[in-house]
């Protein structure tokens, strides 16, 4: 006599809410996690400024930028990535935004030059404004009322751990020279870390069939349902 095993039940359910035009409980932490690198980004660096001083002799003027160009830039184009998530699909645009941030992760992690280093942190920030929107559009777009409630206070609350996971990892990176490689692995880590989330999604379906944001009840999706 055999047993069904937990994958079973646990695909039937995804499955069953993506045909109803919800969001599984694992999308919601999947998308949460693609979240948290561009936010934890933004922190991590500011404890690895002296070393990045050091490392690559670098002008006072030039550590800001190196901070302040990330910021900026995402900030500007924030507002276009969410419209890009409209017009080309949400999914489309987060796996896209998640790609793209990693290259830049390894281009900064890879940096030569200072010169090197602000654009790729430019890069960075263009791609971290593609990644972010979706996240919150997709909660607006498939999740009932009280299930998106909680999604966004989750949101809140994963924004204010990756401000203080980045500052403390980005000490402890920094503290360790791993492999006598100083500051860089402050921005390898996202590199393992973007590939587990993007494995995850593309083997979790989140993408929503229709590509403005609507009401759950009006917008059917095919929600992280395990592809054949």
């Amino acid at each position: 006599m055999t047993h069904p095993t937990s994958a079973g039940p646990a695909r039937h359910s995804a499955r069953s809410m993506a045909r109803a035009g919800g969001l599984h409980g694992l999308g919601v932490h999947v998308l949460l996690a693609g979240a948290f690198l561009p936010i934890a980004d933004f922190f991590i660096v500011n404890v690895a400024l002296p070393t990045i001083q050091a490392s690559l002799k670098a002008t006072p003027a030039a550590l800001e930028l190196v901070v302040s160009v990330y910021g900026v830039t995402y900030a500007a184009i924030l507002v276009l990535g969410g419209r890009l998530g409209d017009r080309f699909g949400r999914h489309t645009m987060f796996l896209t935004g998640l790609a793209g941030f990693i290259l830049a992760s390894l281009a900064c992690g890879l940096a030569p030059t200072i010169d090197v280093l602000i654009a790729a942190r430019l890069l960075q920030g263009a791609t971290a404004a593609m990644l972010v929107p979706q996240v919150l559009a997709t909660f607006q777009a498939t999740l009932p009322v009280e299930r998106k409630t909680r999604a966004i206070a989750l949101y809140g609350a994963t924004s204010g751990i990756a401000a203080i996971v980045g500052q403390l990892a980005g000490g402890l990176l920094v503290s360790a020279d791993l492999f006598g490689t100083s500051w860089r692995p402050i921005f390898l880590i996202n590199i393992p870390l973007g590939i587990a989330s993007s494995s995850s999604l593309a083997g979790w379906s989140c993408r929503p069939t229709a590509r403005r944001i609507r009401p759950a009840s009006t917008c059917p999706a095919r929600c992280c349902s395990r592809r054949r």
